[in-house]
C-alpha cells in the first residue's frame, strides 16, 4: 500500500513508483494533494481501477506516466485540461475506452511536447469534430499507435501536424486505418525522424519525396500491402534520407524481385526484409553495410549460397531462415564477433559444421540450425565452446548417433530442440547440469535408450526476462526407447505440458502430483506403465488434456479425478481399468471434447449425464457396458452442427508464442503442440491415429458391447456426426426411419445386433456415406432399389435371412409374383393377337431386337454397379410401355436374367 504519510512530504518533486506492485489498488486520490510534484511515474505499477480526478490539481507538473496499468480506466479526461504545464504525457496500455473526450482535452495541453496513448482503446473520431488548432503548441513526439482507428488516423495525422509548432519528429500509427497509397501529409514533414505505419492497410509503393526527408532515421512499414520490385522501393528512398536512414522495416509485405544494391544506404543499422516474395541470390557487395546490427531476410525465396556479411562486422542478429539457400558453410559466419543471434533454419544448406566455424562467436546467445536435412554437425568431443547459449534449435539436422558432448559446457540454455537428430545413445549424467534453468526441451522422435536420470528440472526463475516466460514450459521425450520408471518427473512440477508418449517405460506412476499446478498437457500413451492410475491427478486442477492410452493400467478411476474440471480431451483406451463409468465425468467436466475409453473392462450403463454439449468424440467400444443407449444422445450439441472447427482444437491458443522470444518459429512451435491433439479409434473396420484438424471429427462409437433396446429415435438429430458405430450388441427394434437427416455421415455400422424391419430408405439420402454394415441382423424385405445403397457389396447386407434384392443374389417374392404374372400375360395374349402377327413375327422381332440390344447394352451389363441402374431404369419404364409391347419386355427380362 502507498501510505498517506507521503503527504508530510510537502515540497516532493520528484515521485517515481514505477515496476513496483501494488496488488490491484487503486491509484491512491491523495496523490493529487501533491501540490508541488514536477515529475509522477506510476507506470508498470499493478494499479486497478479509476484514474483519480484529483490528479487535475497537480498543476505543477510536468511529466505525468500512467501507462501499462492494464486495469486501470478513465470515463473521462476533462481533469487534463487543467495540467497546463504538462510536457510529458503517457496513457499506454490504459483503459480509456469510456473517454469519449479524450481529443478535446488533449487539444487544450499548450506545454505538451510528447505524447504516449499506445493501445489505450481510445474511441475513433470523426473528421467533421476535430477542435481547433492552436499552431503555437510544442509537440514532437506522438505516439496513438495499436488503437484501430477506422476513420480518423489520416485526418489526426493532419491535424496533429498542423498542432505543432516545431514540427513533429517522431510519429507512431502503427495498427490504426489508413488504407491506400503512403499520402502526401508527410511531404512537408522535414525534422520527422521515426516514422511507424505498422500493419494500416498502405498499399502500392513507397513516394519519392521520402528520399528528400534529411532528418529521417527510422522508417517502419510493416504488414502493410506494398508491393512491386524492392529495387524501385529503394531508389524512392535514394538521396538525403540514404545516408541517414538507420532502421529500415519492410516486413510482411508483397514486395518482389531480387535484393538490390544496398551499399549506399551507409548509416542503415536494422534492415527488416522478411515475409515478403523476394528471390534469387545475393550479390557480393550488396550488403556491404559497416553499421548493420541486425538483418532479417527470412521466409522468402531467396538462393544460392549464404550472402556475403564480410564487411558487417558490427552485425548482432542474423535472420535467414525458411528460404532456399543453399550451398556449405564457410567460415564468414565465424568472423562476426559480435553476434548474438544466428538464425538460418528451414534452408537447403549441406555439408558439415564443426568447431571451427563457431568457435569465435563468443557472444552467441541463440542458435537455429535446423530444418537443415543435409547438414551434417561433427565437432570434436573435447571442444569447449566460447559462448554460452540460451535458445538451441537443431531439429530435423544429422546430430547423432552419439549424444553432443559439447552441450555438457551449456550452464544457460533455457530452450533446446535436438528432435528427429538421429541419437542412438543414453541421456547422460551430465545432462543434470543443463536442466536446472531449461523452460522448453524437446528430444522426441530419436532412438535415445536407456534409464532417464533422476534429477531436477527448473522451477521459474525471477532473472527471465518477460518474453523468456512466455515460453510454454515443455519436456517431450517422445518416440523414444526410454525405458525404467519416470520418478524424475517429480522434479518437473512447475512444467506445463510432459509428453514421454511412445517409450519403452514401465512400472507404476509415482504418486506426487500434488503441487503441479501448471501442468496442462500430460501424454503419457503407448508404454508399459502397469497399477492403478495415482490419487494425486486430482491435484491437476489445469489439466487440459491426459493421454494414457496402450498401457496397463487397472482398477477404477480415481474419485479424485473429478477436480481436474478443465479436461477437454481424455484418453484412456486399451487398458485394463474397471468399474462404472463414473457420473462425475459428465457433472464436472463440462468442457469435455473427447472421451475416449476404449478396449477397458467397464461395466454398468452409460450414465445419461454424459450427453455433454461440447463432445465431438465419444468412444465407449469394447467394454462391458449393458443397458440402454441413453435417450439424451440429441444433446451432443457440438454433433449437432455441420461445420469445419479451424486451429487448434483442444490446446489453449494462448498457448501459442505470441510475446515469445522472436526468433523460435512460432508457426513450427504450435505444430509441435498440435501433434498433441490425436485420436485413436476404429475407422471403418480398421485403427488409425487421426491427428490433424481433430475438429473435424464427430463422431459416436459404441461397438462390442451389451446394450440392449432400441436405437434413440432423436439420434438423427446430430446432423454433424460423421461416423456411427453401435455393432455387436444386442439392439432391437427398427433402423430410425428418419436416419437421411444425418447428412454428414461417412461411416455407419449397425451389424451384428438383433435389429428388425426393413431398411429405411432415407438412408439413400445419405451421400457422403462411404461405409455402410448392417449384417447379421433380424432385418427383412426388399433393399431399397437406390443407387447410392447399391454401390455397397452383399457384405454389407449378408446375414439377415428376411432381406431380398440386389446386391444380395436373392430375389424378392414381389419380383417372382410380377414374373409369373408376365407369363400368364403373354400366354393370354398370344391367343388375342391379330392374325398377321404370327408365331414366325415374334421371333424374328425378337432376334433383331437382341442382336441389336446386346450389341450396345451388354457390356454395360457386365459391370455390377450398372446393371443396378440399369434394372432401376426397367423399373421406372414399366408404366409407359403399352399393353402389347408387355409379351416382348417378358421375354426380354427372361434373356436379361439369364445374362
Amino acid at each position: 500500500m502507498i501510505s498517506t504519510s507521503l503527504l508530510e512530504l510537502r515540497h516532493l518533486q520528484y515521485l517515481n513508483l514505477r515496476y513496483n506492485d501494488f496488488g490491484h489498488a487503486p491509484i491512491p486520490d491523495f496523490i493529487g494533494s501533491l501540490s508541488e510534484l514536477r515529475y509522477l511515474d506510476l507506470a508498470w505499477a499493478n494499479f486497478n481501477g479509476p484514474i483519480p480526478d484529483h490528479l487535475e490539481n497537480l498543476s505543477k507538473l510536468l511529466y505525468l506516466d500512467l501507462s501499462s496499468n492494464y486495469n486501470c480506466y478513465c470515463k473521462s479526461l476533462d481533469w487534463i485540461s487543467h495540467l497546463h504545464s504538462l510536457e510529458y504525457l503517457d496513457f499506454s496500455f490504459t483503459n480509456l475506452s469510456k473517454a469519449t473526450n479524450w481529443f478535446q482535452a488533449i487539444s487544450k495541453l499548450t506545454s505538451i511536447k510528447e505524447l504516449h496513448m499506445m493501445d489505450s482503446a481510445l474511441a475513433d473520431i470523426p473528421p467533421s469534430s476535430l477542435p481547433s488548432i492552436n499552431a503555437s503548441v510544442p509537440l514532437a513526439i506522438l505516439d496513438l499507435a495499436v488503437n484501430f482507428f477506422e476513420v480518423s488516423t489520416l485526418a489526426l495525422i493532419r491535424w496533429f501536424s498542423n498542432f505543432s509548432s516545431t514540427g513533429l519528429t517522431n510519429i507512431d500509427l502503427g495498427f490504426n486505418s489508413i488504407s491506400g497509397p503512403i499520402p502526401d501529409v508527410f511531404q512537408n514533414m522535414i525534422f520527422l525522424s521515426s516514422l511507424n505505419l505498422g500493419q494500416t492497410g498502405l498499399e502500392g509503393g513507397i513516394p519519392a519525396f521520402f528520399g528528400n526527408m534529411s532528418s529521417l532515421t527510422v522508417l517502419d512499414l510493416n504488414l502493410n500491402n506494398l508491393t512491386g520490385e524492392l529495387f524501385e522501393l529503394m531508389r524512392n528512398l535514394s538521396g538525403p534520407t540514404e545516408k541517414m536512414l538507420r532502421s529500415l522495416w519492410l516486413s510482411e509485405n508483397s514486395i518482389s524481385g531480387s535484393l538490390s544494391n544496398l551499399s549506399s544506404f551507409s548509416s542503415l543499422e536494422v534492415l527488416s526484409l522478411h515475409t515478403n516474395q523476394l528471390n534469387g541470390s545475393i550479390q557480393e557487395g550488396y550488403l556491404k553495410l559497416p553499421h548493420l546490427t541486425y538483418l532479417d531476410l527470412s521466409s522468402n525465396n531467396f538462393t544460392g549460397p549464404l550472402p556475403d556479411l564480410s564487411f558487417s562486422l558490427s552485425l548482432e542478429e542474423l535472420h535467414l531462415q525458411k528460404n532456399s539457400f543453399n550451398g556449405t558453410f564457410d567460415d564468414s559466419i565465424g568472423r562476426l564477433p559480435k553476434l548474438e543471434t544466428l538464425w538460418i533454419g528451414s534452408n537447403l544448406f549441406h555439408g558439415i559444421i564443426t568447431e571451427s566455424i563457431l568457435s569465435n562467436l563468443s557472444r552467441l546467445q541463440n542458435l537455429d540450425l535446423s530444418l537443415n536435412p543435409f547438414l551434417t554437425m561433427k565437432f570434436s568431443p573435447e571442444w569447449v565452446p566460447p559462448f554460452q547459449l540460451k535458445f538451441l534449435s537443431l531439429r530435423h539436422d544429422k546430430l547423432g548417433p552419439n549424444f553432443p558432448l559439447w552441450l555438457k559446457t551449456q550452464k544457460q540454455l533455457i530452450f533446446i530442440d535436438i528432435s528427429s537428430t538421429g541419437i542412438v545413445d543414453t541421456i547422460p549424467i551430465w545432462f543434470s547440469g543443463i536442466a536446472p534453468k531449461l523452460q522448453y526441451m524437446n528430444a522426441s522422435n530419436n532412438q535415445m535408450k536407456g534409464v532417464f536420470p533422476d534429477f531436477s528440472f527448473s522451477t521459474i526463475a525471477s532473472d527471465f526476462s518477460s518474453a523468456v516466460l512466455h515460453i510454454p514450459k515443455r519436456l517431450d521425450l517422445s518416440r523414444n526407447k526410454i525405458s525404467g520408471s519416470i520418478t524424475f518427473l517429480c522434479h518437473a512440477r512447475d512444467w506445463e505440458l510432459l509428453d514421454l508418449s511412445n517409450n519403452l517405460l514401465s512400472g507404476q506412476i509415482p504418486d506426487c502430483f500434488t503441487h503441479f499446478e501448471r501442468l496442462k498437457y500430460l501424454n503419457l500413451a503407448n508404454n508399459n506403465f502397469s497399477g492403478k492410475i495415482p490419487h494425486s491427478f486430482g491435484s491437476l486442477g489445469a489439466l487440459s488434456l491426459l493421454h494414457l492410452r496402450n498401457n496397463s493400467f487397472s482398477g477404477e478411476l480415481p474419485t479424485s479425478m473429478r477436480n481436474c474440471t478443465n479436461l477437454k480431451m481424455i484418453d484412456l483406451g486399451e487398458n485394463r481399468l474397471t468399474g462404472n463409468i463414473p457420473t462425475w465425468i459428465g457433472d464436472r467436466f463440462s468442457q469435455l471434447k473427447v472421451l475416449v475409453l476404449r478396449f477397458n473392462k467397464f461395466y454398468g450403463s452409460i450414465p445419461p449425464n454424459l450427453c455433454g454439449p461440447n463432445i465431438q468424440i465419444l468412444d465407449l467400444s469394447c467394454n462391458k457396458l449393458s443397458g440402454f443407449i441413453p435417450d439424451c444422445v440429441h444433446k451432443f450439441f457440438a454433433m449437432s452442427v455441420v461445420g469445419n472447427e479451424n486451429g487448434l482444437f483442444i490446446i489453449d491458443p494462448n498457448f501459442s508464442p505470441i510475446f515469445m522470444y522472436y526468433p523460435i518459429d512460432p508457426d513450427a512451435f504450435v505444430n509441435q503442440f498440435r501433434s498433441l491433439e490425436n485420436a485413436y479409434f476404429m475407422w471403418k473396420g480398421k485403427e488409425v491415429k487421426y491427428v490433424s484438424h481433430l475438429g473435424l471429427v464427430k463422431l459416436i462409437d459404441l461397438s462390442s458391447n451389451n446394450l440392449g433396446g432400441e436405437i434413440p429415435f432423436n439420434i438423427t438429430q446430430l446432423i454433424g456426426l460423421i461416423g456411427l458405430n453401435f455393432s455387436s450388441n444386442n439392439l432391437t427394434g427398427s433402423i430410425p426411419r428418419n436416419i437421411g437427416k444425418l447428412s454428414s455421415l461417412n461411416f455407419l455400422d449397425f451389424s451384428r445386433n438383433h435389429l428388425s424391419g426393413s431398411i429405411p430408405t432415407s438412408l439413400g439420402e445419405l451421400t457422403y456415406l462411404g461405409f455402410l454394415n448392417l449384417s447379421y441382423n433380424n432385418l427383412c424385405g426388399k433393399i431399397p432399389t437406390i443407387t447410392q445403397l447399391l454401390t455397397f457389396n452383399a457384405s454389407s447386407y449378408m446375414g439377415n435371412p428376411g432381406l431380398c434384392g440386389l446386391p444380395l443374389n436373392k430375389s424378392c417374392p414381389e419380383d417372382e409374383s410380377h414374373q409369373d404374372s408376365n407369363n400368364n400375360a403373354t400366354s393370354n395374349e398370344k391367343n388375342e393377337d391379330d392374325g398377321f402377327i404370327s408365331e414366325g413375327f415374334y421371333i424374328s422381332l425378337g432376334l433383331g431386337f437382341i442382336v441389336g440390344f446386346w450389341g450396345i447394352v451388354g457390356s454395360i451389363l457386365l459391370n455390377k454397379a450398372m446393371q443396378y441402374a440399369f434394372v432401376k431404369v426397367l423399373n421406372a419404364v414399366e408404366d409407359f410401355v403399352y399393353v402389347k409391347m408387355e409379351i416382348t419386355k417378358g421375354r426380354l427380362l427372361r434373356y436379361f436374367k439369364k445374362g
